[in-house]
């Protein structure tokens, strides 16, 4: 699977009734196609969180969960971002700014953080784990997916980590200034 490929599938997968289901439409297609495209599925997943591993991305992640950013809501937001397609990848790993334009993140801003429900809340854990269950219905190995990216030279990161310091509110505020005024009303 090549990265045109890869993002075929993510952007597809959003499309249907119910945003909680995504990762079900999503490993039902991957486990549709030949083992080694489940594999390439995830070597391209773990290539797309790559570049947002970032300052740039954790001071955006700050502002649109108001602050309230863990290891895990990190990591979960960096494949949120990538659920929002490859042009919204593009723009956070080259331009973040700029995602004070689109409409997921406007939407976020414009609902009071203390009404959100489960499906607002930008993070889409359950991505992590479509290429293992898709792997485990095509072998019945319930956890070789693993084993099968290590047997090729690849470890899969489980956590978001960088080692640029973390932006200031300051430098967050001077970097990010149309996201900075999308969220400073935001409650």
């Amino acid at each position: 699977m090549d990265t045109d490929g890869f993002w075929t599938l993510v952007e597809s997968s959003a499309a249907g009734d119910l945003p909680c289901t995504r990762a079900d439409r999503l490993t039902d297609r991957l486990a549709g196609l030949p083992l080694p495209e489940v594999l390439d599925f995830q070597l391209r997943l773990d290539e797309a969180r790559a570049p947002l591993d970032t300052p740039a991305t954790l001071a955006v992640a700050k502002l649109v969960l108001r602050g309230r950013v863990s290891d895990d809501s990190l990591w979960y937001f960096h494949a949120w971002l990538i659920g929002l397609g490859q042009d919204a990848h593009h723009l956070a790993v080259h331009d973040p700014d700029a995602l004070a334009g689109h409409p997921a993140l406007r939407r976020l801003a414009a609902l009071p953080y203390r009404r959100w429900e489960n499906h607002d809340f930008p993070d889409w854990e359950s991505v992590d784990y479509c290429a293992q269950e898709a792997y485990e219905r095509l072998t019945g190995e319930e956890d070789g997916l693993e084993e099968a990216m290590e047997a090729i030279g690849h470890d899969s990161p489980c956590n978001a980590g960088f080692a640029d310091p973390a932006w200031t509110s300051e430098e967050s505020a001077a970097r990010l200034p149309r996201l900075t005024a999308l969220f400073a009303d935001a409650g």
